[in-house]
């Protein structure tokens, strides 16, 4: 299992890092055509560029940021006992998960729902097989791809609290850690 995870995160941050070469090859691109002389400056290169980081800030939310890594506020959750913190992970989770299938159905409708979405279209980009235009739809379909890994995410955060507990605290961790190192020492 930590292997197959360890690959798919591996093959995350291998596509966004593709899509950040991306935008900044076409940002170059960008920089040349407009700046050289006999070059016509190319108009799509902006709306490339703000297309790819939208996915890429979705797509890295969804897949590449961990949990350890939100800011969070956490005085009170920390000063409690383990089994309030488990609690009120439990109650996290729960909370998550209503607000992410509450807000889905409408949040579905106003993208792909919505023929305003597919009768509009990016001016200026086309689809390099087909030469049709990109509908605007494709630049918020990744909050959809986003709400649903949130939701898989915290229905497994929910599993993992109730078989070990709430989650180790930073503290737990550095703890832990020097445990560990103070044993290795010895």
């Amino acid at each position: 299992m930590k292997t197959l995870q360890k690959w798919f995160t591996r093959g995350a941050e291998f596509i966004a890092a593709m899509a950040l070469a991306a935008i900044f090859v076409t940002f170059l691109l960008g920089i040349v055509f407009r700046y050289t002389p006999f070059l016509e400056p190319i108009g799509w290169s902006v709306v490339l560029i703000s297309l790819l980081w939208v996915w890429l800030i979705f797509f890295g939310c969804a897949f590449i940021v961990r949990e350890t890594d939100h800011v969070t506020f956490d005085v009170i959750y920390l000063g409690v006992s383990r089994k309030t913190r488990k609690v009120l992970a439990l109650l996290t989770a729960v909370l998550m998960i209503a607000a992410m299938v509450w807000s889905f159905p409408a949040v579905w409708e106003a993208i792909f729902g919505n023929r305003l979405m597919e009768l509009k279209k990016i001016q200026t980009l086309r689809i390099p097989i087909t030469g049709d235009k990109i509908a605007n739809k494709w630049l918020f379909a990744p909050f959809v791809l986003l709400m649903i890994v949130v939701t898989l995410r915290y229905t497994w955060r929910i599993v993992t609290v109730l078989r070990h507990g709430p989650p180790e605290t930073e503290l737990e961790a550095l703890t832990s850690n020097d445990d560990t190192g103070a044993e290795a020492g010895q």
